[in-house]
């Protein structure tokens, strides 16, 4: 399925009424398969979805290694997609503790979770970051605007970035939803040489909890956000050792945890 879509509409202004083209980001439900059993249902930009399915698979629990992951197969049906997804049997088991009740709406990371107990994951503190400075933060959001594919082509999508401490973006990835763009970016870090230790994510987004809690367990120890945190987010980000930036605009960035 493509990650985009043309719409013909009209633009009003004071001085005129025109029709043009537009560009509209892609939402479609995408079912997660477990050896067979369906998991949940997700709204998400159907693209990188290999990825979404190793991000997701990690930060919810199910997984703690990329090499339980025996095989991913994207299927489209007539209502959606499938994302069949093959782990070590033995693993079947934690899909209970996390088994969600409702499909999740595109802006909801934590939605239909059984119970209060489940919201927080069982996660392991962080060692302290090395510090970064003001300039590289500033370098970052200067070339992230270039990587926003689809978000420069229909201002409706959400980036994360995999980022080095040399100033470079090494990854990125989209979609409508921040935390599965976030999810697709921890999928492919798996799968990629870098060490988790030694990148930073930059997001597109604000720092919400379970963004916070999704970079924790990719053991990412730098987490930089456009936007504003959380209450919820800081405190987590204080417990386990994440480095949280937000409000990291052009002339400017808030340091919330160390």
């Amino acid at each position: 399925m493509d990650a985009v879509k043309q719409c013909r509409m009209t633009t009003h202004t004071e001085a005129e009424t025109f029709e043009k083209e537009d560009a509209l980001i892609s939402e479609e439900p995408i079912q997660f398969v477990y050896n067979g059993i369906a998991h949940m249902v997700m709204m998400c930009t159907p693209i990188d979805l290999e990825d979404l399915a190793y991000g997701f698979s990690l930060t919810e629990g199910i997984i703690h290694d990329v090499t339980q992951i025996l095989g991913v197969e994207v299927v489209s049906t007539t209502h959606g997609i499938e994302l069949r997804i093959e782990i070590e049997p033995v693993l079947m088991s934690r899909l209970e503790g996390t088994k969600r009740q409702m499909s999740a709406r595109t802006g909801c990371g934590v939605c239909g979770v059984e119970n209060l107990s489940l919201v927080e994951k069982t996660l392991s503190p962080l060692e302290k970051a090395e510090p970064i400075d003001f300039s590289l933060i500033q370098t970052l959001l200067k070339k992230s605007d270039a990587c926003q594919y689809y978000g420069q082509m229909t201002g409706a999508s959400h980036a994360a970035f995999l980022c080095d401490r040399a100033g470079n973006i090494l990854l990125t990835r989209e979609d409508v939803g921040r935390h599965v763009a976030l999810d697709k970016l921890i999928g492919a870090l798996m799968n990629s040489e870098f060490n988790p230790q030694d990148v930073i994510i930059l997001m597109s987004s604000r720092a919400s909890f379970e963004i916070v809690q999704k970079t924790i367990a990719a053991r990412v120890r730098t987490l930089i956000t456009m936007s504003a945190p959380t209450d919820k987010a800081v405190w987590m980000a204080q417990k386990y050792h994440l480095s949280l930036w937000g409000f990291a605009r052009k002339g400017r960035v808030n340091h919330y945890a160390t």
